[in-house]
C-alpha cells in the first residue's frame, strides 16, 4: 500500500512497524497519551521504578523478604529470667552480695529467648552487645519488727572488674509477728558495648540483720533481662 499524505494533515498506507527506529521519542508522544492498555507485561521492571507512593501498598501484597527490609527493628531477640533458690542469710546493716545459688527458671512453662544469660559467682555476663532491660524483683526478711530498712542494688561494670550501684530502692514491708517481711524491685537500662567487659551482679542490705527469699519452684527474688535492641 502507497503512503499517501492526506491534505487532512493524516497519513496513511503505513504498516505496522513501518516507522524507522528512533522516529517517535519522548517528544513527540503527546502528554498522557500512553496508558495501562499500551503496556505489555513486563514493561516496568525494577530498573524503571524510582519510587512508590505509600498509598500504593494497599490490598493482598506478595510475602516480603525480610532481608530486603531496612530501617526496621527485628523486634526483641533475647529474653531470660533467674531467680535465687536458697535463701541469703544478712548481717545487721552489712552489704551482702548475692553470690551464689542462682538458677535460671525452670518450672511452669517457663520460655526464653535467645541465648540467654550466663553466671559466674553471681556476676551475669551477656550473650551479645545492645541495650539491655534489667528488672530486679528481691523479697526478704528483717529480723527487727520496728526497725524497717531494706535495700535492693542492681550494680554493673564496664570494666570487668569494679562495679557501681547503677540502681535501688527501699522497700516497703509489713510486720509479720516475728520480723518484717519485705518485697524490693527496682530496673536499669544497661548498655552492653562489650560482653566480656560489661557484667551486673546484685545486693542487699538490711539494718538488723534477716534474709533474702530463694525458691527452686517458683520466682521469689529474681531478674529479668530483656534485650531491646542494638546499641
Amino acid at each position: 500500500m502507497a503512503v499517501v499524505i492526506n491534505g487532512s494533515g493524516t497519513v496513511t498506507g503505513l504498516a505496522v512497524g513501518g516507522l524507522p527506529d528512533g522516529i517517535v521519542d519522548s517528544g513527540t508522544l503527546a502528554t498522557n497519551s500512553v496508558d495501562s492498555a499500551e503496556l505489555i507485561d513486563g514493561a516496568v521492571d525494577n530498573s524503571h521504578i524510582d519510587a512508590m507512593a505509600a498509598s500504593k501498598l494497599t490490598g493482598a501484597l506478595p510475602a516480603i523478604d525480610g532481608s530486603n527490609l531496612t530501617g526496621m527493628s527485628g523486634g526483641i531477640t533475647e529474653a531470660d529470667q533467674w531467680r535465687l533458690t536458697t535463701q541469703a542469710t544478712l548481717g545487721n546493716d552489712v552489704l551482702y552480695s548475692l553470690n551464689a545459688n542462682w538458677e535460671r527458671v525452670d518450672t511452669y512453662g517457663f520460655g526464653k529467648l535467645g541465648t540467654g544469660m550466663s553466671e559466674s559467682s553471681g556476676a551475669f555476663t551477656f550473650p551479645s552487645t545492645g541495650v539491655w532491660l534489667i528488672q530486679y524483683v528481691q523479697r526478704g526478711h528483717c529480723f527487727n519488727v520496728s526497725t524497717r530498712y531494706w535495700q535492693a542494688r542492681i550494680n554493673t561494670t564496664t570494666n570487668n572488674s569494679t562495679y557501681s550501684t547503677a540502681a535501688l530502692t527501699y522497700a516497703s514491708g509489713y510486720n509479720s509477728g516475728s520480723g518484717t517481711q519485705f518485697s524490693a524491685s527496682t530496673n536499669f537500662l544497661f548498655d552492653v558495648t562489650d560482653v566480656s567487659t560489661h557484667k551486673v551482679n546484685f545486693s542487699a542490705i538490711s539494718i538488723s540483720g534477716g534474709f533474702v527469699h530463694g525458691n527452686s519452684d517458683s520466682n521469689s527474688t529474681h531478674i529479668t533481662f530483656i534485650k531491646l535492641g542494638d546499641t
